[in-house]
């Protein structure tokens, strides 16, 4: 825990440059698109038009959650597009800034966490999108909302751990890079991003499900925090989520910090 607190009190004292570096991400992001910000809502408004025609048309599957299709999947994908995106750019932050780590002596972490902001910037996007949607079909708020950055922060800890890990063995073994997005492309389908976990809760490996995926519970608590009258989500996949997340988070911290005096000689 001393090696945890060190870190982030490292990381605090240079809040100005986490800040630089969060702005400079973001403006690159964006920069010399014709549609800027707008990706962030064209995106999940696509992605769910799409499983919609795909679920109701082509599949003809049905939905027993008792809750708007429309919204189950888009607050799917909303916790989905932050995970995935935060995971990604953490896990390649080390290697993208490679010029600058090996010009210059700073906190490394600095850089991991900083390039989460353009998820934060797409996901508060797509939020107001979420809420315009939802009046739009009648359906009201959760009054569990204000409980969302608790979610976000969870999510957060969990991709941060996870992409301090990546981005740790990815420096020296660039087949690392490879990896991730085959994490992102099937944890979406193996995750209830487009449907909900009421379809697998009756079966006897549940459990041990939720205990490989805690994203499972993850994406329930986004949804507990977002649709009205939510009650899919139970304290156990709750508390299988927040541990897994610290343990990750701390794992990530503890490799990321005995690797990280090497990464200038791979550089």
């Amino acid at each position: 825990m001393n090696l945890i607190q060190q870190k982030l009190k490292e990381i605090g004292s240079d809040w100005e440059l986490l800040l630089i570096l969060a702005k400079r991400d973001i403006s690159v992001r964006y920069k010399q698109t014709i549609l800027g910000l707008s990706w962030a809502i064209v995106k999940p408004i696509a992605t769910m038009l799409v499983f919609l025609f795909a679920y109701k048309q082509v599949a003809k599957i049905q939905d027993f959650s008792g809750f708007p299709i429309q919204l189950v999947i888009f607050s799917g994908i909303l916790f989905w597009n932050y995970f995935a995106n935060s995971l990604q750019a953490i896990s390649n932050s080390i290697l993208v800034n490679s010029n600058l780590i090996s010009k210059v002596y700073f906190p490394r972490l600095i850089i991991c966490f900083s390039s989460i902001a353009v998820s934060l910037v797409d996901f508060l996007v797509g939020l107001a999108v979420y809420i315009i949607l939802a009046l739009s079909l009648h359906q009201s708020i959760s009054a569990y909302i204000f409980l969302l950055p608790l979610a976000l922060f969870i999510t957060s800890l969990f991709a941060l751990g996870f992409g301090l890990i990546f981005a740790s063995f990815s420096v020296k073994y660039r087949d690392v890079q490879q990896i991730i997005p085959l994490i992102v492309q099937y944890g979406f389908f193996a995750t209830p991003i487009v449907y909900t976990s009421k379809q697998l809760s009756e079966k006897s490996w549940f459990l041990y499900y939720n205990i490989l995926n805690p994203l499972a519970g993850l994406v329930e608590m986004f949804r507990a925090c977002l649709i009205s009258q939510y009650d899919l989500l139970t304290a156990q996949n709750v508390s299988i989520s927040i541990i897994a997340s610290v343990v990750v988070f701390i794992l990530g911290i503890i490799i990321f910090d005995k690797r990280e005096d090497s990464f200038v000689d791979y550089l």
